[in-house]
Formats: structure tokens, sequence, C-alpha cells
């Protein structure tokens, strides 16, 4: 089960050493009571609406009244961060450029907490899976391409790969849909909302994820 937000800035994590669980739990006390005293307080992340940030963010948003922005890449999170358009960026600490907010020399690690994903997986467009043995094109963001090689069936796994980049779960969804793409690694609002369909799936993966702000 996630840690939340909420659990980890009132009881310390009994699994940490007691200095850890300490320094833990007085960052999200910290955080949790700027935002008390600043509603509206504004986070970026990585959107369109669908992405696991947009929904780890809109979890901390419904219970300590923050606005989000949304950003098409990390890039500009990191953007509207350093330029003060928001207070906060929230990042996974899945994505490969996470080192940039943490030697910016403006920036500071404000917080950092577990939450689920939602379900990851490989779709396809509604009226079925590529046929043949050829080469198939796959959109991912790098950071979950390994989810094709774990999970292809043995139809998919022995064929050669070409990747499409895509810069959010969404964005590969929305390249399967207008069929730039013969399949797409996603999650599952992004099978929702493009009306696509399982290849293969699996569980969502609790990921730590980072909360930073100004130095």
């Amino acid at each position: 089960m996630a840690t939340t937000p909420d659990t980890a800035a009132a009881e310390p994590v009994p699994a940490l050493p007691g200095p850890l669980a300490g320094a833990y739990g007085r960052r999200w006390r910290t955080v949790v009571d700027r935002w008390a005293r600043h509603p509206g307080t504004a986070v970026a992340t990585l959107g369109p609406p669908g992405t696991s940030s947009h929904l780890t963010a809109a979890f901390l948003a419904e219970r300590h009244a923050l606005r989000i922005e949304l950003c098409d890449t990390f890039d500009a999170v990191l953007g509207a961060l350093v330029d003060r358009r928001v207070d906060q960026a929230l990042v996974p600490s899945a994505y490969q450029g996470a080192t940039r907010f943490h030697w910016h020399r403006d920036l500071r690690l404000d917080a950092y907490f577990a939450q689920a994903t939602p379900e990851y997986g490989i779709a396809a467009r509604a009226d079925g899976t590529p046929d043949g043995a050829g080469e198939v094109t796959v959109a991912a963001l790098w950071e979950v391409r390994r989810i094709f090689g774990d999970l292809a069936p043995p139809a998919l796994a022995d064929r050669p790969v070409r990747w499409v980049d895509a810069d959010s779960t969404q964005h590969a969804a929305e390249l399967l849909a207008a069929g730039d793409a013969d399949l797409a690694v996603t999650n599952a609002p992004g099978v929702r909302r493009h009306a696509l369909r399982w290849v293969v799936r699996r569980p969502g993966a609790e990921i730590v994820w980072l909360l930073f702000g100004h130095r």
C-alpha cells in the first residue's frame, strides 16, 4: 500500500532508522504547514491530464488546496520553477533528468514520498495488434521502454523495435491513436482517454516522488 504524504507527515515510517525517519517527517511537516498558510500554492508537474505525475499532483492538491500547473515536458517544469512562475515542482525519481533539479544551485529538495502509479502496459489501437514479423514501432517515454521488453508476448518479443519518442504516457497514447506508432507503452488513463486496448498490462509501481522548491 502506498505511503501517502499525510501519513508521512503524521508519523515516522517504522522501517527507516530513527534519524532518517525524523528528517522525513520534519520535511513533510514543514511543507504541509507552508501549504496550510498559503492556500493555492502553485506546483508544476508533467501533463497532460492522466499522466502519473498529474494523478499524484491531483492527490496532493485535493488534500492541501494546491494549484497544479501542467507542463508539456520536464524541461518546462524546471523552467517554470527556476523562473518562479510556480512555487514547487513535482518530479518522479524515475525521471532520467531528475539530477538537473537536484544539482540546480537555485533549487532545493523540499520533501519526498512514495506513491503508486496506475496500471502500465503495452497498448494497441482498438482495431488490433500489428501482424507479421517485421519491424514494429512503439511510442514510449525513455524511462518506461523497459516495460515493453519485460511484458511483450512471444508474437512481439522477437520483432525489431523502432522507438517513437514520447514526452509523457499520454503523448505515447496520442501518438498511437493518431497512427504514428503501432503500439505504445502507456498507462490506464491513456488507454481510456484514446479508446485503446491493452495487449498486456501490469500493476502500477510504487515510486518515490520528489518535491523541489526554491533555495
